[in-house]
């Protein structure tokens, strides 16, 4: 048998034109990939934020929309048809129907208690009521006396607190001047140290008492640099409730009939008494640049905003009713 020999013409590699082929092929492959990375890498990012954007929002008037509904609320009845004294001292506000909502357009006439700049143009809201469960009084009951006595002391009452006793009828509005207990029978005194005098009115077994609150809501610039949503308490104390509020617009509508019902809407009412709803208009934005392909326009407070960069921004509104103003309460 003749021996087989093998062509080594079939053992050749790659020329020239295939290795750029190739290469090209390859390139190609890797751009799509890249490609599909990036689009997914910024869906992501615009996914993100545009529920970070709808959390915020949802939270931000979930609270004032809580609040605003607590409005004059002094444990029961109309804060109209009671009589409210208030012997706190300053900077205490009279617990009246006329200080139970107040509002500063374009924040003028506020007068802000804190170092944090509020956002120039922004509105603000003032609300004053009576804020967590009630306790009934069991000692002290009459005659008028300098304490006022409870048993336990569930809502953690303490030193300084403003707190409002109520059977209904009447109420006053005082501060807490010793260190209440935990346990047991709690004595809450009222000495003419922080308050105009140490007596309040005559309650009987019927009569509880609440911690009284008022809650100021603005927008300010927070330590970095981003606009928020702040509530600052009687104590004078600030807090952060959301970051990346842009604006807060606040439109009050107003019942000039006394039947409980609208009758129209201004944003800086004469009469603070006449209000019976609150609009709370919020603008958001993202908390990242550079998400959209350009700026937006929105239509915000019966004008056109123009977004200033490439963030995410959208409007959200809610309408409340202050429930303590309605005639059926």
């Amino acid at each position: 048998m003749k021996p087989k020999f093998f062509s080594t013409r079939a053992q050749s590699g790659f020329g020239l034109i295939e290795l750029m082929i190739a290469m090209t092929l390859g390139l190609i492959l890797l751009g799509s990939i890249g490609y599909v990375f990036l689009s997914s890498r910024n869906a992501f990012r615009v996914t993100d934020n545009l529920s970070r954007i709808q959390e915020n929002a949802r939270y931000s008037l979930d609270v004032i929309g809580r609040d605003i509904r607590m409005a004059g609320y002094v444990g029961c009845g109309n804060i109209a048809s009671m009589i409210v004294k208030t012997i706190a001292n300053a900077p205490v506000p009279d617990m009246t129907a006329a200080n139970a909502l107040i509002g500063y357009d374009n924040g003028a006439g506020w007068t802000n208690p804190t170092a944090i700049a509020r956002v120039a143009g922004t509105d603000v809201l003032s609300i004053m009521g009576a804020f967590g469960g009630d306790v009934n009084i069991t000692g002290n009951l009459t005659p008028s006396n300098a304490n006022i006595q409870i048993n336990g002391n569930p809502n953690g009452f303490k030193t300084g607190d403003v707190l409002i006793v109520t059977n209904c009828s009447n109420a006053d509005v005082f501060k807490v001047t010793n260190s209440p207990g935990t346990s047991g029978t709690v004595t809450l005194s009222h000495s003419n140290s922080t308050n105009t005098g140490n007596r309040v009115g005559t309650y009987g077994a019927d009569s509880f008492v609440m911690r009284m609150e008022q809650f100021t809501y603005f927008i300010g610039t927070n330590p970095a640099g981003n606009p928020a949503l702040y509530r600052i308490s009687l104590s004078g104390q600030a807090e952060e409730l959301v970051e990346n509020v842009l604006d807060m617009q606040l439109r009050y509508g107003l019942d000039t009939t006394g039947d409980g019902a609208v009758n129209s809407y201004s944003s800086a009412p004469g009469t603070w008494t006449q209000v019976v709803s609150v609009t709370v208009n919020l603008m958001m934005r993202s908390p990242d640049n550079n998400l959209s392909t350009s700026t937006q326009s929105l239509t915000y407070n019966n004008g056109t905003f123009t977004a200033p960069d490439r963030r995410l921004y959208q409007v959200f509104s809610s309408t409340v009713a202050v429930r303590n103003r309605l005639p059926t309460q």
